[in-house]
């Protein structure tokens, strides 16, 4: 038998801002660079009937401009660093996050800052953006494993929200206007509904003082989620047959499964083969 592992330590630091904003803070010296992710409590599953994508439709606005960064200028900012950045969306969370040089700490929390803040929402740069996402689905339907998945999900579940697809049904992103997205925006974009996450070559004391200074103005409120429709219970096999050209077939077969906060829930991870 191997000796008993050491205990694990962790040099992390938690903070709570007076607006509610978490913040945690780990340094990390192997390298001069840092991390700022940014994490809010929302995806597909806070969707309601008409508005499926719209989480994923915010997130691409949330790269147009904001009252302090042009569009054009937002782009290049962590990039003249020689860094990257991104953003993803799915069925609890949308997050944003950039990597780059240490020295573009203060670059990085501004962007994030004005991004939970001060989108713009252009109604004009909405609309081409419609465009952007129906093309991302509709170049998702070329795949056939993707358009079997999508299928097999929305058997499986009949009424709970993570039957749709992150991205939307398609009646939903031709049907949405500049109105609904902002609204979701404001609803969702709060600093109690947030946690942001500063990893790397930095003080931590510094990161909480810079931190303080972009998000602590942001005034918070209360946070006001979609009321998630509870799954029926299923009480027999559900099938469902996709039928399109091709020369290849697919197979799927999805199980119930608990709760990732639920006890059983890690027994479960422990006997899932690799």
């Amino acid at each position: 038998m191997s000796p008993a592992a050491a205990p694990v330590t962790s040099n992390v630091r938690r903070e709570v801002l007076s607006n509610g904003l978490t913040v945690l803070v780990q340094e990390l010296h192997t390298a001069p660079l840092a991390s700022v992710w940014c994490w809010y409590r929302v995806g597909s599953g806070d969707e309601p009937p008409g508005l499926t994508g719209i989480s994923h439709w915010v997130e691409h606005m949330n790269f147009k401009g904001t009252e302090q960064i042009p569009r054009d200028r937002i782009k290049g900012i962590v990039e003249k660093f020689g860094g990257m950045w991104n953003g993803y969306t799915w069925v609890d969370q949308t997050t944003y996050l950039e990597t780059a040089s240490s020295a573009a700490l203060d670059q990085m929390l501004f962007i994030e800052s004005q991004r939970m803040s001060a989108s713009l929402f252009d109604a004009a740069e909405c609309e081409a953006e419609r465009t952007v996402v129906i093309s991302e689905l509709q170049g998702g339907e070329n795949d056939p494993d993707q358009v079997l998945d999508i299928e097999l999900t929305a058997t499986a579940l009949q009424t709970h929200p993570y039957r749709h697809p992150t991205i939307g049904w398609l009646h939903d992103l031709r049907s949405m206007t500049r109105a609904h997205l902002y609204d979701h925006y404001r609803r969702y974009y709060v600093p109690q509904n947030a946690t942001l996450v500063v990893v790397g070559d930095v003080d931590t004391d510094d990161v909480l003082r810079k931190v303080e200074a972009y998000f602590e103005p942001i005034p918070g409120c209360e946070v006001k989620h979609y009321e998630r429709p509870e799954e029926r219970p299923q009480d027999a096999e559900r099938r469902v047959l996709v039928e399109r050209e091709g020369a290849t077939g697919y197979v799927k077969i999805a199980y119930p499964s608990p709760a990732a906060g639920d006890p059983e829930f890690f027994a479960l991870l422990v006997s899932m083969p690799c």
